[in-house]
């Protein structure tokens, strides 16, 4: 980086209300600068053109900030900043200085930088800044991303709105399906198979029943005929047949129970198998053989011991199929809760995101547009003097920027049709004072050709009275007669007529010269009258644009 020496301790303070304005094209180099940057940084206007901008550079501005500036400039974005500057003897000055683009026809062009005065604690806050960017401990303040826009907005809010919408609804489906589920597992899986298991150990009992009316039957026996007894064995066994035919129908039903009781359901089948095998079908084949004795034998030793052992099962499989819809209802419960919990901290998340994000779209949306319409309406009430508010991203960041730099242009232009003002109005006061001395001049002027013209006169008077006698005396010696004499004063004579008379033509037309001069010298002074008024108009139009400016200047409008 260019190193600018040698540097003093002398400061230069630049008043509130001055603006030092320099352009510069794309390579840095100054293409303009206003009075007032001339006269602070000290150097001729001359010495300034077409040298690079860092001619004003100070050695205690870090490389840091000037590349901030330039990353931003070339973003195409305006770049706000305490600068520190050296004047041409060393000394310095601190300024609040906005760098904008030129842009024609959409193509940035060159540079403008608008400076202004720096107050103390912003001064003080730069000094501060920037040791820390020497010494490389300076923090970056964050910024709003860029894609926080009106535009990027609404499709990311909207895209989080419908995710939100998605989210909710799976959660909501996704939850009733797994309820039904769970209901269905816990009507299916548990319900139905209690029910099963209640209507086997009522069939269980129903045979247990018969069972012991085939044992209270054959100690009957003996009081009662054969074909009685046996009819009612018949019966009795016709009852066993068919509980065994439905338990065996129910233990069917109850294949494919819940896996948790798989080994209670192993167990009651084993238990319900040998009830049906080892005990009823005995029992049935004894009763097929009329023989009583055989049947209460195996009534007695066999059937009711394996009833009670299948009995015995189906009480610890109902016992286990309720633990286990227990278990699965507290499962649901513990997941429904679980669900709740998530859509809970889903809805706090959203909320939060949407908060946050709003806390962003107004600081970094809201808050930039308020302000460029603050400043837009300052600049319709002819206030340019305003802060220059660089904040925002996104559209409303552009409009801001833009406005700022509306905002700087204006206030250029203004100095500059104020600086043209002035010159104007002097240039006319100076252009007066000589007009009128032109006016004076030619009125003495004219008054001294008129005189020399009435000399003229008089003297063309005298010719013509003096060539009228030198006729005269030549028709007087004419009379003569033609002695020598007489011939001689002849021609003497004659030569004084001619002389006279070409003597009064020539003061005839030198006074006719003179009268052409003097009207000269008469439309010579209406036209520096004319001039004298225009230029009196001109003074009156300088005004008006001071006026103007004025407009723009409310501060200085209030003071007067």
């Amino acid at each position: 980086m260019k190193q600018n020496l040698p540097v003093t301790s002398r400061q230069t303070d630049i008043p509130p209300g001055v603006t030092l304005v320099s352009k510069t094209d794309l390579k840095g180099a100054i293409t303009y600068a206003n009075d007032a940057f001339v006269e602070v940084s000290g150097y001729p206007l001359d010495e300034l053109l077409h040298q690079n901008h860092n001619i004003v550079r100070h050695p205690d501005m870090p490389p840091a900030a000037f590349e901030d500036m330039w990353s931003t400039l070339k973003r195409g974005q305006p770049w706000r900043g305490i600068v520190k500057n050296r004047c041409k003897d060393g000394g310095y000055y601190w300024v609040d200085a906005c760098v904008v683009p030129v842009k024609r026809h959409d193509q940035v062009i060159g540079y403008m930088s608008v400076r202004k005065h720096a107050t103390p604690a912003a001064i003080e806050a730069a000094e501060a800044l920037y040791r820390d960017m020497a010494a490389g401990t300076v923090r970056r303040r964050p910024r709003p991303p860029a894609w926080l826009g009106i535009r990027n907005g609404m499709r990311a809010g909207s895209l989080f709105v419908a995710f939100l919408m998605l989210a909710g609804g799976a959660l909501g489906i996704g939850g009733l399906k797994l309820a039904d589920d769970a209901f269905s597992r816990l009507y299916h899986a548990q319900l139905e198979p209690v029910a099963t298991i209640g209507k086997i150990e009522t069939r269980l009992s129903e045979s247990r029943a018969t069972m012991l009316e085939i044992r209270l039957a054959r100690q009957e026996g003996s009081q009662a005929g054969q074909d009685s007894q046996l009819t009612a064995l018949d019966s009795q066994v016709a009852k066993l047949r068919a509980n065994r035919d439905e338990i065996n129908s129910l233990l069917g039903q109850l294949t494919g129970a819940a896996d948790q009781v798989t080994r209670q359901m192993y167990l009651l089948t084993e238990a319900l198998n040998r009830y049906t095998s080892d005990g009823l079908l005995p029992v049935e084949q004894a009763a097929a053989r009329d023989d009583p004795q055989r049947v209460d034998q195996l009534v007695s030793q066999r059937v009711l011991p394996l009833e009670q052992a299948a009995t015995t099962a189906a009480v610890d499989l109902r016992n286990s199929l309720i633990t286990a819809a227990r278990q699965e209802y507290e499962d649901t419960l513990a997941r429904n809760n679980r669900i709740r919990n998530f859509a809970i901290g889903g809805i706090l998340f959203g909320l939060a995101v949407v908060a946050l994000v709003g806390h962003m779209f107004i600081r970094g949306i809201v808050d930039p547009l308020n302000a460029s319409i603050r400043r837009l309406n300052r600049i319709a009430q002819g206030d340019l003097q305003g802060e220059i508010d660089l904040s925002g991203t996104g559209e409303s960041g552009q409009l801001n920027h833009a406005a700022a730099v509306m905002q700087l242009h204006l206030k250029v232009m203004i100095d500059e049709i104020a600086l043209a003002a002035r010159r104007i109005h002097q240039h006319c006061a100076t252009l007066n004072i000589a007009l009128y001395e032109v006016t004076e001049h030619s009125e003495e002027q004219h008054d001294r050709v008129y005189s020399a013209v009435r000399s003229l006169d008089d003297a063309v008077a005298e010719t013509s009275d003096l060539s009228e006698r030198a006729e005269r005396l030549l028709n007087l010696a004419s009379e003569f007669d033609a002695s020598g004499i007489g011939q001689t004063l002849v021609g003497e004579t004659r030569e004084l007529a001619t002389a006279t008379r070409l003597a009064a033509f020539g003061a005839d037309e030198v006074a006719g010269a003179m009268r052409q001069v003097a009207e000269l010298i008469v439309e010579n002074r209406g036209e520096a009258q004319r001039a004298w008024l225009a230029s009196e108009e001109l003074k009156r139009t300088a005004g008006e644009l001071k006026n103007l400016v004025d407009y723009f200047e409310p501060e200085k409008v209030a003071n007067t």
